[in-house]
């Protein structure tokens, strides 16, 4: 079966590192066709080419051009489906609170015309899935779920690379060698993102530093959005716009303990990276690959997002305690290993394939 696979296979965004783990995964087999086309006119000609070779195309990545996708499906009676990394409708309405009803209308239009044309829409976790049949409910029996690919070993060789570095010597790092752990450098991806609720996270950390004298610190990692200013108001906060993807591995290395207080998070690679780095995790509920975790606990899990009395308590222990190595013993990677990730979403299609015949 030759499938076209749609989408982002160039930039490092979270879907392109996605499809690009799915190509190499897939190696260079002649049985599936990849997005290369260049302008606007040329990806349309490929577009309408690649269809008419496939026996069915599958969407990669959220695109102005999945419309177009799905109509050259439609006219060349083929299949499609749809790998989905993120929920617009929602998204958009949380971190961008000046957005109009109007145009979260438009959001949400796009996304339902995708999941109304495509034979199954694959979430990138399950809690992710469970999540899109409550919200589409008209379209809940196309949603099914497939884990994201993740290079298990590059990421271990960038994190034992960034442990043998030589000492950073920006202004705003320390000079320290980053073979040492920080029991009391705390680190969240995402920035000021609402979405990713930083600043509850700085509001507990403050009430430890004030009330306990920990003396922690916290790395917030991300782009600015609403709530930067104030997340960098606190003095133990260091804030980084944009890292390169080595620096914080390494920034992971000498962290001892990562926080994702996510309100929504499909999957959450940062986590399986910090897992690796031998950081100490504490995580919301709403995390897709928390699933992966088997020896999650409920001292692990951050069940109310927005109450930093909570979070200050669960951080203290993990201060004193912590569980990384309890976590990444029962960290399934079966599922998410690049090559198994490529061949198993190519299963799922195949049945989806054989089962509408």
């Amino acid at each position: 079966m030759k499938i076209f696979f749609v989408g982002d296979f160039k930039n490092d965004t979270g879907p392109g590192i996605a499809n690009k783990l799915l190509r190499k995964g897939l190696g260079s087999s002649r049985s599936y066709l990849y997005s290369e086309g260049h302008g606007r006119i040329g990806r349309v000609f490929e577009i309408i080419w690649k269809t008419l070779r496939s026996d069915c195309v599958c969407m990669c990545s959220a695109s102005r051009s999945n419309a177009l996708v799905i109509r050259a499906a439609r006219l060349l009676h083929k299949p499609a489906y749809y790998v989905m990394h993120g929920y617009q409708t929602f998204e958009q309405k949380r971190n961008n609170p000046q957005i109009s009803g109007q145009k979260l209308q438009q959001i949400h239009h796009s996304e339902a015309f995708i999941f109304k044309h495509v034979n199954k829409v694959f979430c990138v976790s399950k809690k992710f899935m469970e999540y899109m049949k409550q919200a589409e409910p008209e379209y809940a029996d196309k949603f099914d779920y497939h884990y994201n690919g993740v290079d298990l070993e590059q990421i271990e060789q960038g994190i034992s690379a960034s442990q043998s570095a030589e000492p950073a010597r920006d202004q705003n790092d320390q000079h320290k060698n980053h073979r040492d752990k920080n029991p009391r450098q705390i680190v969240s991806i995402g920035g000021g993102m609402p979405q990713k609720n930083n600043l509850t996270v700085c509001r507990s950390i403050d009430q430890l530093n004030r009330e306990k004298s920990m003396a922690l610190s916290y790395i917030v990692i991300g782009l600015p959005y609403t709530d930067k200013e104030e997340i960098c108001s606190y003095e133990f906060v260091r804030y980084y716009d944009h890292l390169p993807h080595e620096r914080v591995l390494e920034i992971l290395a000498e962290s001892g303990l990562y926080i994702q207080n996510s309100s929504f998070e499909t999957f959450g690679l940062a986590v399986v990276e910090a897992l690796l780095a031998d950081c100490s995790l504490l995580l919301s509920e709403q995390i897709g690959m928390t699933d992966l975790l088997g020896t999650l606990q409920e001292g692990d899990r951050i069940a109310n997002t927005d109450d930093p009395a909570e979070i200050a308590e669960k951080i203290e222990r993990l201060i004193k305690e912590g569980n990384a190595g309890r976590l990444k013993a029962g960290l399934e990677t079966k599922e998410i290993g690049y090559r198994q990730a490529a061949s198993g979403l190519v299963d799922k299609i195949t049945a989806a394939q054989v089962s509408s015949r």
